[in-house]
């Protein structure tokens, strides 16, 4: 079987989320476990589902609310609600590659700005409430979008790995049209509320959440500037990160104890990710 080259493998969780039986009360928060780094050279994907990883903002459909992964209400408008169907769907809020700081303003929004959602789409890819394998799953969901009027519902395509040379030029063709990467799903897989080896993301480069413990004066052109941030991994590994700012953003940093996305390639052998680059700040949604 042909070599797949060396991408990053991740697993994440599956998760059940539970709408609060009190309607005063705040909805209950996700079972979501964080998922695992690690790097693969060869797995045969033969069989599994593929789907692109969207960067957008993870939404749980109740049926009747939207709640972000702490449980917290995403403030849709009432027209777009409506037309969603009453299952519990597991998504994302997206509105294009490229484009997550667009969903981010829109769903931060207290009070939702029609005209700003009409650029954001829910893209449906699980069916919490299902108790079959994920073909089975899947099968049902597009039966679902295919059935809704709603123009803000959409379906994440789902296609057969055929082989790993096919997924390789799969994940080769969406890194340069811009995506994030690939999901994968396995068929057989249920959907449990805790971290599942079943559900693999694939990129070619790696991604941390990193929190800021200090900063770096800038110097020369970034003189009164911030120059690099020092940065803290969950497994107290610091290092320092200090490309990939704007101007705007060195002017104005990400606060000490704010968590900020960290991309890199590899690692050296003291474990401080290589060639790391600021991304953006995390939100606690």
């Amino acid at each position: 079987m042909a070599r797949l080259n060396p991408v990053t493998l991740c697993l994440l969780s599956a998760f059940t989320l539970f709408p609060s039986s009190d309607g005063d009360a705040a909805p209950s928060a996700p079972a979501l476990m964080h998922g695992v780094d690690g790097q693969i050279a060869e797995h045969d994907y033969r069989g599994y589902w593929a789907s692109e990883k969207l960067d957008g903002i993870r939404a749980y459909w109740t049926g009747t609310q939207f709640l972000t992964r702490q449980g917290n209400p995403i403030h849709a408008p009432d027209a777009l609600i409506r037309t969603l169907p009453t299952t519990a769907l597991d998504g994302e809020l997206w509105a294009g590659r490229g484009e997550f700081q667009t969903v981010l303003r829109t769903v931060l929004d207290d009070k939702p700005d029609p005209d700003a959602w009409q650029n954001v789409r829910f893209y449906a890819f699980d069916l919490p409430d299902e108790p079959g394998p994920f073909s089975d799953r899947y099968a049902a969901l597009k039966k679902i979008v295919a059935n809704s009027a709603s123009p803000f519902l959409a379906l994440v395509k789902q296609t057969p790995v055929t082989d790993n040379d096919a997924l390789q030029a799969q994940l080769i063709a969406i890194n340069e049209s811009g995506g994030e990467g690939l999901m994968l799903h396995h068929p057989d897989s249920l959907y449990l509320g805790d971290r599942v080896e079943s559900l693999v993301k694939l990129k070619t480069y790696q991604e941390k959440d990193a929190i800021v413990v200090g900063m770096t004066p800038g110097k020369g052109r970034l003189q009164g500037l911030m120059g690099a941030l020092v940065v803290r991994l969950a497994d107290g590994t610091e290092f320092r990160v200090g490309s990939g700012f704007s101007d705007a953003q060195r002017a104005e940093p990400p606060e000490i104890g704010s968590t900020i996305l960290v991309r890199h390639n590899g690692v050296t052998e003291k474990g401080i990710p290589r060639f790391a680059r600021f991304i953006r700040e995390k939100p606690m949604l």
